[in-house]
């Protein structure tokens, strides 16, 4: 019998997956945390949870979280098994904190699901925005880059706060005083505006393609630019109409100032040896827009720019040569998903530095060519992941197969998994079951489902291979995937659990 099982009126799916109507239903409401807004028919069985409760644990069925180990660090249990309910009054001993029950004197109570950067606090107080501690749905909590709503400073926020913003009128507008991108509307800025015929932003230059007043580079303009020899304007060197050296189609060999014969192969028609930006497309280049700017359909090296050729450029938040949805990269080149595995090394709890538990992750990632930047799944001092790690809407999903974990940080840190993380970062499925005996089968945490830290100093800091440390189990997708293993021996050698930012 599983914690998750004894806690939740709802029936699990086969195979270890979230019951989708479940699932949906708490969609339609907003995702509400559990034990802040039950229905009346779950109080019957809510008012028998605590003696349950007390009564699984005397009996050793919290097996799925680490058989033997009882209930995980900082869990409620042994609740006052005099408690009874009639109706919606609860009687009996006073209210517990972390039982589950939302009573008098508590805003909330999600079990074994309270932390300080959950829903519902420690204290059975509901997250608030300014308590200094970043709730599920916070962006920021405090701090020079956070806004008092809790969101995170940002060109449009209508505030001039950054550094690189001249000014920030709160829109998306362009045409306006001040652009989306926070800069002062004029030439220059990076946006094709009335007026102007070009703009490369700063690639603007009297000799490129854009010039510094936001026109076209022109044979005939005083300016020798991309693909010209000379200009007529300039007496010296003798220069034609076409901004050809005036020798270059009438003499047999090169002249000064002159790369080629118009007859050699990659030669142009002003005696130009043939180079990507000048212009003129030669046979090894797609196209040749006359620049060497990303992002505007034609290459630095003149290949043709689309979303699915495996080439990143300004304006793709993506490219991995493909248009398959749902891994990691839409056809839209738009992110979709971000990927999660548990590596293939293990580790023991002498760590060190949290720069270096994250080194861990990202050189698995590269090596197996993942995109993106890791971090571990631990708890540092001061440092859980649910103070620091970014938090995606879009789908955390395993390497490979593209199973998905869950369906943003909010389904992350509810307390089930959809998959459990059990693929490296090179897609392969981790061999195992869920025994806390069994090294192979854990990984450090010491981090709650919450991403909130348990207390105590694991492994003196993650510093030591002495003392212990909670410890997930990499085939659960209950609580214990994270928690499942209170006192791991720093000396064992786990895995660790690793998030795409």
């Amino acid at each position: 019998m599983s914690l998750r099982t004894s806690i939740d009126p709802q029936p699990r799916a086969a195979d270890g997956q979230k019951n989708r109507s479940h699932r949906t239903s708490q969609a339609a409401r907003g995702r509400p945390a559990r034990g802040l807004g039950h229905t009346r028919d779950h109080l019957s069985l809510r008012a028998s949870l605590p003696a349950l409760l007390a009564a699984l644990a005397l009996a050793g069925c919290f097996a799925d979280l680490g058989p033997g180990d009882g209930p995980a660090p900082g869990q409620t249990g042994g609740a006052d098994s005099t408690t009874t309910t009639g109706g919606e009054v609860t009687t009996g001993a006073a209210a517990v904190c972390g039982d589950g029950l939302v009573q008098p004197g508590e805003q909330c109570d999600a079990g074994p699901l309270n932390g300080d950067w959950a829903t519902c606090k420690t204290d059975c107080t509901v997250a608030a925005c300014g308590d200094g501690f970043r709730a599920p749905t916070e962006a920021c909590d405090g701090g020079d880059d956070c806004l008092p709503d809790c969101t995170p400073v940002r060109c449009g926020d209508g505030l001039v706060n950054r550094d690189d913003e001249q000014c920030d009128d709160g829109d998306l507008d362009d045409t306006d005083a001040c652009t989306r991108t926070c800069r002062e509307t004029g030439c220059g800025d990076g946006l094709l505006q009335d007026g102007e015929e070009c703009d490369h932003g700063p690639h603007n230059a009297d000799t490129a393609a854009c010039t510094t007043a936001c026109t076209l580079a022109a044979c005939g303009d005083g300016v020798v630019g991309p693909g010209e020899a000379c200009e007529p304007t300039n007496p010296d060197p003798p220069c034609d109409a076409t901004c050809a050296l005036a020798s270059c189609v009438a003499n047999t060999d090169p002249e000064p100032g002159e790369e080629c014969q118009v007859a050699d192969e990659h030669c142009t028609d002003r005696c130009l040896l043939n180079v990507c930006g000048d212009g003129v497309p030669a046979l090894t280049e797609m196209c040749d827009d006359g620049n060497l700017v990303s992002g505007d359909g034609c290459s630095p090296d003149c290949q043709l720019e689309m979303c699915g050729d495996g080439v990143l450029v300004a304006g793709e938040a993506c490219d991995d040569g493909n248009d398959v949805a749902g891994d990691g990269c839409s056809p839209t080149c738009e992110r979709d998903a971000y990927f999660v595995f548990v590596t293939a090394e293990t580790f023991s709890g002498a760590l060190g530095t949290v720069a270096v538990a994250d080194a861990h992750c990202q050189d698995a990632a590269e090596d197996a060519g993942l995109p993106g930047t890791y971090r571990a799944w631990l708890t540092f001092p001061g440092d859980p992941p649910a103070a620091g790690f970014v938090r995606h809407d879009a789908p955390y999903v395993l390497p490979g197969s593209l199973a998905v974990v869950a369906d943003g940080w909010l389904d992350l840190v509810d307390g089930a998994l959809d998959h459990a993380i059990d693929h490296t970062a090179a897609g392969l499925e981790l061999a195992g079951g869920l025994a806390c005996s069994e090294p192979a089968d854990l990984a450090w945490t010491h981090t709650r489902a919450t991403g909130s830290p348990f207390p105590g100093d694991p492994c003196s800091g993650w510093l030591l291979g002495s003392g212990t440390a909670v410890a997930g189990l990499v085939h659960a997708t209950n609580l214990g995937w994270t928690e499942g293993c209170p006192a791991v021996d720093c000396s064992q050698k786990l895995h660790l659990y690793c998030f795409e930012q």
